[in-house]
């Protein structure tokens, strides 16, 4: 699920192991132990790249993070097209570290560090801090509600509607 590439490193298993872990277990209850006999490595080569499993957490927390901010940075027109296009890769994103993101909104103080990122990132494209505030709330918001809900909408759906919400002129 992290990455799909053939020769992948021991430092890739691992993610990949977690994450999936992270889709059966809850974060507490996963151990290093099964996270190597899932990735098919020693510990020691765990311990190579990550102090414990909480060093992992904070790895992929930023790294998972700064992919999903990352679509914020592209330059694009502010059209109905593009911002649909940017909805539709962020959706992938969301879906394609589902088990991530199940766990992280789980917690408000990633949704509030998530969701002042985001805010900081627009305040670039809308120049103004309020509409930036409310705009990166509202999508963390549907995300999160998309997240939990189990994904019941489908992918481009919730694409669809939340580049809807994107171009929606709240000030009327």
């Amino acid at each position: 699920m992290y990455t799909q590439e053939e020769n992948i490193t021991a430092r890739e298993y691992i993610l990949q192991a977690f994450l999936e872990l992270l889709g059966t277990k809850e974060f507490e209850s996963i151990f290093v132990k099964e996270i190597v006999r899932k990735a098919g490595i020693s510990r020691s080569t765990f311990y190579i790249h990550f102090q414990d499993k909480y060093e992992l957490m904070n790895y992929l927390r930023e790294d998972i993070t700064s992919r999903f901010l990352a679509f914020y940075d592209r330059d694009r027109e502010a059209d109905f097209l593009s911002i649909k296009t940017t909805t539709l890769h962020i959706c992938h994103h969301i879906f394609q570290y589902r088990y991530f993101y199940q766990h992280e909104f789980n917690l408000p103080e990633y949704t509030r560090k998530l969701s002042d990122a985001l805010a900081e990132k627009l305040g670039k494209v809308y120049e103004d801090r309020g509409y930036a505030i409310f705009a990166s709330f509202g999508t963390i918001g549907y995300l999160t509600y998309w997240v939990k809900g189990n994904f019941s909408m489908d992918l481009e759906k919730a694409a669809e509607d939340l580049a809807k919400i994107g171009v929606t002129d709240w000030s009327r």
